[in-house]
């Protein structure tokens, strides 16, 4: 996508280049081979199941309800650039991102749709994201004066979506029961210097009766919004639905619909279906140790029998969560193997002492399927306390990615 900028705007933008997220290194398929084959972990990556998520989503979509793919944190650590053929080839009208590393990935990979950032940006990062043509999240006034102001050095005009706190996030939005809101809101939506192609809300909560309430006056408020504005309802996109929203509220799917993890096989989605991502590693060595050994930092495990244990060369730098220790599985020969002792930053030991045949470099899944066991998301969260994102947010940052 080509952009007309004056030389001034140019100028400015090479001042505000700075990224805000790690750079986004992308590898030919070859080359993502030769990289997991070296390296201690690596996920893998179905795309066909991406697709497929993609296309349950669009069969039960009606009119012209669009879907912009949210795509934040690197694809929820699933990796944009590999999932973009997907994107394209199943003609997704809009993908969501936060950082600009992420929209410039999208871009280079040939999208040509809109692209949504779904969070508030600071000034650098506007400016620096008009290259890229990204929809920017506003919820104030000096939110879009500044707006105003960037477009205006850039030549250029920067369309916005207009955030309301009508679902009580309390994170970026209007709230237009207040005669102060309202006052704002009236000011932002009617100022002709400035682009509002979409108004939005986002839910915190899972309650279907509290969001149907919220849902009915959000649209009482951006109908009363726009019509004070003067705004044409043909001109806004209206879109409240996240995941959860989007697969148990059909009447709140409005104009498009914001679905991220359920792409990606994560919660709240179920089968049909399918997550997309697996994490693996191999057995480094094998030990024998007497029974009364200890294990790990700490010696928080003790050996009650003379055990086989597996080292496995991953440990809580490469995501595998230190909360794990002493609680989770691994499936080696498709059979399970239990953590022993502390996981350390890259290393963990589990027992392997019943299984059979197992050597050197075995295939080891920490999260994903072997056979028929399976390490599923709802064991991963119970043993560690923490959300499935926040083990593979990090799972894509700090390991390689491989795309079958």
């Amino acid at each position: 996508m080509k952009l007309k900028l004056s030389l001034t705007a140019l100028a400015l933008m090479g001042q505000t280049a700075a990224h805000a997220a790690p750079l986004l290194v992308d590898f030919d398929d070859s080359e993502r081979e030769e990289r997991v084959q070296a390296s201690n972990a690596w996920l893998e990556i179905d795309t066909q199941a991406f697709s497929n998520n993609i296309q349950l989503l669009q069969k039960d979509l009606k009119g012209n309800t669009q879907i912009c793919a949210i795509m934040k944190a690197d694809a929820y650590g699933n990796g944009i650039a590999g999932l973009m053929p997907s994107i394209i080839a199943n003609n997704v009208a809009c993908v969501g991102i936060t950082s600009n590393e992420e929209a410039r990935v999208v871009r280079e990979h040939g999208f040509e749709g809109k692209i949504m950032r779904v969070r508030a940006a600071s000034r650098n990062e506007i400016e620096n994201g008009v290259q890229y043509e990204i929809e920017e999240l506003i919820g104030t006034k000096m939110q879009a004066d500044q707006i105003i102001e960037i477009a205006y050095n850039y030549n250029t005009v920067i369309p916005v979506h207009l955030a309301l706190n009508t679902s009580g996030m309390g994170r970026n939005g209007l709230d237009l029961t207040t005669y102060e809101g309202q006052v704002e809101g009236v000011e932002i939506a009617s100022d002709p210097n400035l682009k509002i192609v979409g108004m939005m809300t986002h839910f915190p909560n899972e309650g279907l009766d509290e969001i149907r309430r919220k849902v009915d006056r959000f649209k009482v408020e951006t109908k009363w919004l726009m019509d004070s504005a003067g705004l044409k309802r043909k001109d806004i996109t209206l879109h409240v639905a996240n995941s959860y929203i989007t697969l148990n509220l059909p009447e709140a799917h409005l104009d498009m619909v914001r679905p991220g993890g359920m792409l990606y096989g994560d919660y709240p989605a179920t089968l049909p279906y399918e997550r997309i991502v697996s994490f693996k590693t191999r057995v480094a060595s094998l030990h024998f140790f007497p029974a009364g050994s200890t294990i790990g930092y700490g010696s928080t495990k003790v050996l009650e029998r003379d055990s086989i244990l597996a080292n496995l060369p991953i440990g809580y730098s490469d995501g595998f969560a230190r909360s794990l220790s002493n609680k989770a599985d691994v499936l080696i020969n498709g059979q399970r193997a239990r953590v022993m002792g502390k996981a350390s930053m890259n290393t963990t030991m589990v027992d392997v002492t019943d299984i059979i045949g197992v050597q050197a470099n075995d295939e080891v899944v920490v999260f994903g399927r072997q056979g028929i066991e399976e390490i599923t998301a709802e064991e991963t969260e119970e043993k560690s306390g923490r959300i499935l994102p926040e083990h593979y947010t990090i799972w894509g940052a700090t390991n390689p990615r491989v795309y079958r």
